[in-house]
């Protein structure tokens, strides 16, 4: 694929998935707020009680078979048949299990209301089976713009459904009830963009070649799975459901940003990636501006995030939630490197190697649950700590292996991240330097917002990074494209 074709599907994927993620995140932060002033705190800790059940059968449904048939460039109609076929049987079966296993996880947490939020999840589960590899075609068909559109209405649609539950006295229900609504609304959106249906031709070679690449992606998203569920889990045996739901609205907010940047750049370049596989010199630059430019984006924001957290977080869900401020401030030096370390997984999956992609999910929660065992008697603060140590090493970790697949240095990797960083970090410190005197909370949140802005554009012109005129340049064609059509 030629060069300019290459940076032209990029950024046309990039800015539809941005755009769309862009007002998802914006009407879902604006939902959070409605929410979080609606709900208790012990509300969200039920559901983050359950979530991981949600979450594992979803994964188990997929079976890393869209990301085999997106990598796979000699697709036939019996590829897509057979992984619509193995979704729709796994879906009802996936429902049944979390109808016959509700029971126990009650019992288990000691909270019978779970077992009706499950029974709601399944319902949402054998929904699902309509959907089946419709996203992944489109992925494949790289419309980017048609699959922003149908995100972003479901997402609005089941907003506005969860805001009136709440309103309506549905409590913890108006947490789960929308998602069901959304799959049907989804559904038919899927149908009216495409005109396209699988049909229902079972290819058992077809199965074999595809689950062989997917059985490993499989594995690790199980892995994965269980263990980025694991604090919530124990969190929710060992303390109570507000104090669950303090963590998971404090990691919830510190992951608005950086899940943003990381699903874009999950969707748009594991396609694009896949294309140029085969050229590694063109697949390494591609790879390195992909990087530069994630890291020069997200840095600065989860770096305003941590100084301006207590007065934003007061300001909008209010003082009711202020144990949560502590928690959103460290997860923010985690999440910052997500998108980051989705590049480098995408690159091991593009390149074929699921086995090393495996193998560093094995060490990561190796790591997780040596650092649970240590810290969880300290309490839910040692806790978050210890995830950003983890986070941090499974970059090095990825880091070392994308330097072998692309003949690319691990020193020239981190130094391609060190300026975005040092950057953020100076932004950071004097964000909090020039809110220390003030004492209302909305001047606090304007001036360091404006400070902070202001601090890494002068930065960033005065050391020249190439990233600020890269990112303008492609915004300007942008523009441009838009106003031609």
């Amino acid at each position: 694929m030629a060069q300019s074709n290459i940076k032209q599907k990029t950024i046309s994927g990039v800015i539809w998935k941005f755009l769309e993620k862009f007002s998802i995140q914006l009407f879902t932060f604006l939902q959070s707020i409605v929410m979080a002033r609606l709900l208790d705190p012990s509300d969200y800790g039920l559901i983050g009680m359950v979530v991981i059940l949600n979450a594992f059968c979803a994964i188990l449904v997929d079976a890393g078979m869209s990301n085999a048939l997106i990598r796979k460039n000699d697709r036939r109609k019996e590829d897509y048949s057979t992984v619509f076929d193995y979704n729709f049987v796994m879906n009802i079966m996936m429902a049944i299990f979390m109808v016959l296993i509700a029971p126990l996880i009650a019992i288990f947490y000691h909270q019978p209301i779970l077992k009706n939020i499950i029974y709601l999840f399944a319902a949402q589960s054998a929904s699902g089976a309509l959907l089946a590899v419709q996203g992944a075609k489109m992925i494949i068909d790289l419309q980017f713009k048609a699959m922003g559109i149908i995100n972003v209405v479901t997402t609005v649609s089941s907003g506005i459904i969860s805001i009136v539950l709440a309103l309506s006295g549905f409590g913890v229900y108006s947490l789960v009830i929308p998602n069901i609504v959304a799959m049907y609304i989804r559904f038919g959106l899927y149908y009216y963009y495409q005109r396209w249906f699988p049909g229902f031709t079972f290819s058992m070679n077809s199965f074999r070649a595809l689950f062989s690449y997917g059985s490993k992606i499989l594995i690790s998203n199980l892995i994965n799975c269980i263990f980025d569920n694991i604090y919530p889990i124990v969190i929710g045996k060992k303390f109570s459901p507000k104090e669950l739901g303090y963590y998971t609205r404090g990691q919830g907010y510190a992951s608005m940003p950086a899940t943003t940047v990381t699903d874009v750049i999950a969707n748009v370049t594991f396609p694009i990636l896949s294309k140029i596989q085969d050229d590694t010199e063109e697949l390494s630059r591609v790879y390195r501006r992909m990087v530069r430019v994630s890291a020069f984006l997200v840095f600065p924001v989860m770096a305003g995030l941590f100084a301006l957290a207590r007065p934003a977080v007061l300001i909008m869900i209010s003082s009711k939630w202020e144990p949560c401020i502590i928690y959103l401030q460290i997860m923010c030096f985690s999440f910052m490197w997500h998108p980051i370390t989705t590049l480098n997984m995408n690159l091991l999956q593009v390149k074929g190697r699921s086995d090393v992609f495996l193998r560093i999910t094995v060490i990561q929660k190796v790591f997780l649950v040596a650092s649970l065992v240590v810290t969880v008697p300290l309490g839910i603060l040692w806790m978050c700590v210890a995830n950003v140590v983890i986070t941090v090493l499974t970059l090095f970790i990825n880091t070392y292996y994308t330097s072998k697949l692309l003949n690319l240095s691990f020193a020239k990797q981190m130094m391609d991240l060190c300026p975005s960083l040092l950057a953020s970090i100076v932004m950071g410190i004097v964000v909090m330097i020039s809110i220390y005197y003030i004492t209302s909370l909305g001047f606090q949140l304007l001036i360091g917002f404006l400070a902070g802005v202001a601090t890494y554009f002068v930065i960033s012109k005065m050391f020249r990074f190439q990233e600020l005129p890269y990112v303008m340049e492609t915004a300007k064609e942008v523009v441009a494209s838009k106003w031609k059509k």
